[in-house]
């Protein structure tokens, strides 16, 4: 049996992205739709430090972005999604959801994406979404990159974060989670962090030491809202 040649493959390539996105996306709002939000930790102080700002950089961890996409999709939120072939499908589900993108990621004009990402959020009322550790990892370790966007536009960084009552874990490298159908959430806000314009590298470095804890500190809170152990600490069993 012959291969197929680069135009067929080609064709099926671009055949699965016109395809595949669609269909994803109506899971992922079909399947958010069942979660009941029981409770919405500090999210007073999110909203005033947004309005105040005309903006802000949202982090989460790459493990918890599945609801997120749902909940933050209406909110015209610009990402940074890699150049990879997953990326692309990725950018086209982001897109079908509500949220704005820049392409690139650490490891493929990184610099030149969280610039343009820089670019955008400073012309006024633009927020930016990331995945403070993804899409390749370490697990909840934060990237220096959020710290960097919010000293150069003045926008807070808001750490986020959500637990579900009933859960999925896969056995990717973060251990994704998913909330079960039909299953109750909590949202936690976390409290705004400024990095001043004049930050130097050291005080960058414990900015961006004091987010991480931040947003490992919430994870735990979520995860332990309704009992049980936290996803991705010591003792956790799949």
């Amino acid at each position: 049996m012959s291969s197929l040649s680069p135009n067929h493959l080609n064709f099926i390539e671009k055949t699965m992205l016109r395809s595949i996105p669609p269909v994803v996306t109506s899971l992922i709002r079909n399947w958010c739709l069942t979660l009941r939000v029981t409770a919405r930790i500090n999210e007073e102080s999110e909203r005033t430090a947004v309005l105040g700002a005309g903006g802000a950089v949202y982090v989460t961890w790459h493990q918890r972005m599945f609801y997120f996409f749902h909940d933050f999709g209406s909110r015209g939120i610009i990402m940074m999604i890699s150049r990879s072939k997953d990326g692309d499908y990725a950018n086209a589900v982001a897109h079908r959801l509500g949220f704005r993108s820049v392409r690139g990621s650490h490891l493929k004009d990184g610099h030149k994406a969280m610039y343009e990402l820089i670019r955008r959020l400073s012309l006024g009322g633009r927020t930016a979404g990331m995945m403070g550790d993804g899409p390749i990892g370490p697990p909840r370790v934060l990237k220096g990159g959020t710290v960097m966007i919010a000293k150069k536009t003045g926008k807070p960084i808001i750490p986020m974060m959500y637990g579900s009552r009933r859960t999925i874990v896969l056995r990717s490298w973060d251990r994704y989670i998913l909330p079960m159908p039909f299953t109750d959430i909590v949202v936690f806000h976390g409290n705004p962090v400024y990095v001043p314009a004049q930050a130097k590298k050291a005080e960058c470095e414990l900015i961006r030491a004091g987010v991480e804890r931040t947003l490992n500190r919430m994870a735990d809170v979520c995860d332990t809202y309704w009992g049980g152990l936290p996803i991705g600490k010591p003792g956790f069993d799949l």
